[in-house]
């Protein structure tokens, strides 16, 4: 689970402390499905971060609080399992004092992760894949539908696998394979 401390607490701190304590074991059991998510404020909102990319945003409000999926269509892929919450386009509400269901929790935020996968390369090139750690799997650029450029590939646990350069979809130049503790283990030519 995250350690990270941020302000959550003061953007929370007008409400009661059992909605307060809701939204912040959502928060936590969100985190506990992407450990390697990263705590952000964003929207003027808490939200969880992998990468650039905004995982989910939690907050509380006068008569609910809600979970904010980052993705209109999240909603209607789950219709039946969110019968029960009153839902939009990009917000499912939820009880003030009870966090949202994890299991749910976990099925609508591997729905992200996925939709933030499909969102890559950029329009400028720019590529990154997630584990469903939230974790960089792999970044790097495309030329036109050509791996190009400088590349990392990441294990699980965040540590840097292999690295090296691409021409116009081509392995070239030298290629670095290192441990999981970070030593270069095997130098390729390309």
């Amino acid at each position: 689970m995250a350690t990270r401390k941020d302000n959550f607490d003061s953007l929370l701190k007008k409400f009661p402390v059992e909605q307060q304590a809701a939204v912040l074991k959502t928060i936590e059991a969100a985190e506990s499905i992407f450990p390697k998510s990263v705590r952000a404020i964003a929207w003027g909102m808490p939200t969880l971060k992998i990468g650039e990319e905004n995982l989910c945003h939690v907050m509380a409000f006068k008569n609910h609080n809600s979970l904010f999926p980052s993705s209109g269509a999240i909603a209607s892929k789950f219709k039946s399992e969110l019968k029960n919450y009153t839902v939009s386009k990009g917000t499912i509400q939820f009880s003030l004092e009870k966090p949202f269901p994890k299991p749910l929790l976990r099925k609508i935020l591997i729905e992200r992760l996925a939709q933030i996968n499909d969102s890559y390369p950029k329009k400028n090139g720019l590529f990154v894949e997630f584990y469903k750690n939230g974790g960089v799997k792999a970044k790097g650029k495309y030329k036109g539908s050509k791996m190009h450029g400088k590349w990392e590939f990441f294990r699980m646990d965040g540590s840097l696998m292999r690295s090296g350069s691409f021409t116009n979809g081509e392995q070239s130049g030298t290629w670095t394979t290192y441990d999981s503790i970070g030593k270069k283990v095997k130098e390729s030519k390309f």
